[in-house]
């Protein structure tokens, strides 16, 4: 069976018309809107029990748990804290936060979702999706050993940050269809 893992890249969004590229795959879907990667590693170990084929979209460096919910440095008008919690997160990124320590973090726990993965008998697919994505600048390339695994579509290439800011999702069926297309012919 086919799990898909990752962020809401990879999962349903009924105020959309389209049908997402998950949906139009026979899966089991463990990806949740504002998953942080280790989030999405904790997804690959609950895929890893029963997957014949892992699909593995990453985030952003810039999300936290808290608890089972999350917190993004993008999205301070959350719901799930109260004003009190939204100003002490917003106070410990303006004293304490620091972007290259982040990315760093999130990298050990790619590279090691992406090790686990390779040393599973599971065939995988991955995308590096948010996470040190070019449309804000990032320059370095990361993951390159595992570049036999990387999938052709980057989710957060398609997503319309201008319109839908803070989110970036896909709004085009077509580019839904081809991912589809993709997916399925690689699962088979």
């Amino acid at each position: 069976m086919l799990y898909i893992c990752g962020d809401s890249f990879a999962s349903s969004d009924s105020t959309s018309d389209v049908i997402p590229w998950h949906e139009q795959l026979e899966c089991v879907n463990l990806a949740k809107p504002g998953a942080t990667n280790l989030q999405i590693s904790m997804q690959v170990d609950a895929a890893l029990k029963k997957a014949s084929f892992v699909i593995v979209s990453f985030t952003t460096c810039v999300r936290f748990e808290f608890g089972e919910d999350y917190y993004s440095l993008h999205n301070l008008d959350t719901n799930i804290l109260s004003p009190e919690q939204r100003h002490i997160a917003a106070e410990y990124a303006k004293h304490f936060f620091s972007l290259d320590q982040e990315i760093y973090r999130n990298k050990c726990i790619i590279e090691s979702v992406l090790q686990r993965l390779a040393d599973s008998s599971v065939p995988f697919l991955f995308d590096q999706g948010g996470f040190e994505h070019a449309k804000w600048g990032a320059t370095q390339t990361y993951f390159e050993k595992y570049n036999n695994n990387r999938s052709q579509y980057n989710l957060w290439d398609h997503g319309d940050s201008k319109i839908y800011r803070p989110y970036f999702h896909i709004i085009d069926q077509n580019i839904h269809n081809k991912i589809a297309e993709y997916y399925s012919e690689k699962t088979k």
